[in-house]
């Protein structure tokens, strides 16, 4: 019987063969954003996008999900709405391992990269209390222990492990292609967030431009402004939240983890 490392291996050795969506879509972008799953995406993504809207005199999108969220910063394979403005491509992609070697080599463009994570243990109960009804999570220690690699629509503690060995691989490899924001860091001042990530994908704001960013930074002002018809809640019910909370023996289960398979914690202290 297969180990959890080989498991996790095999799973690692199909993302390097096929995982090249950087690679796919970075003639049609200015600039990547990949963000870990429940994370703050669509809150980073709705204060950048009021941030650069500001800074061309553009209209902002008016919601934080669905179609109008994604105008300045989406999926790479949708068309620029405004020619003036900079396209971010939005993705959770974990990157092909393959993928820094040839950017070294010149082979390919990696275009300017932010990538947002969150403290793993946070994201995965935000996940667990969104998806639970949804998929067959089983209880909060089930979904915590689940074994690698995991089904493909559950993004479990297995996943989020990928995610951060990764990119944390990638922005080592690229340092000055790869800035990390943490979620944590954005909570405490969110319009410096926002002027680094864009700093980052090559636009100086002005302290109105962050001020606009910032206005409608917040759980509330994301959950006001969703679009009613994009039907995924991206909200979660806070009461459902601060009511899911780990054991003892979560931690410690997840410690383990952390310290036999994660290799970059991206400044957590998890190792």
């Amino acid at each position: 019987m297969a180990t959890d490392a080989q498991r996790l291996a095999g799973r690692d050795l199909e993302n390097d063969l096929t995982s090249f969506h950087l690679v796919k879509y970075a003639s049609a972008v200015d600039g990547f954003l990949a963000t870990a799953k429940n994370s703050g995406t669509h809150w980073l993504r709705y204060m950048a996008s009021h941030a650069i809207a500001h800074h061309l005199n553009l209209p902002p999108p008016t919601h934080s999900s669905g179609p109008d969220s994604d105008v300045f910063i989406g999926h790479p394979k949708h068309a620029k709405v405004h020619p003036q403005a900079p396209r971010i491509g939005s993705s959770h992609n974990i990157p092909s391992r393959l993928i820094a070697p040839l950017v070294k080599a010149g082979l390919v463009k990696l275009p300017p990269t932010v990538v947002l994570v969150r403290a793993i243990p946070q994201a995965l109960l935000s996940y667990y209390v969104k998806w639970r009804d949804e998929y067959p999570l089983g209880t909060l220690a089930e979904f915590l222990r689940r074994p690698p690699p995991g089904v493909r629509k559950i993004d479990d503690a297995w996943w989020f492990i990928r995610f951060f060995n990764r990119w944390g691989e990638l922005a080592a490899a690229l340092p000055g292609r790869i800035l990390v924001l943490r979620f944590e860091d954005l909570q405490a001042d969110p319009g410096e967030g926002v002027r680094r990530a864009w700093a980052h994908w090559g636009v100086t704001l002005s302290d109105a431009d962050v001020a606009a960013a910032a206005a409608v930074s917040g759980r509330e002002a994301v959950a006001k402004s969703l679009d009613p018809t994009y039907g995924e809640t991206i909200v979660p019910d806070a009461e459902k939240r601060e009511a899911v909370a780990l054991s003892v023996e979560d931690e410690v289960h997840l410690a383990g983890l952390f310290g036999v398979h994660l290799k970059h914690d991206l400044g957590y202290g998890l190792i």
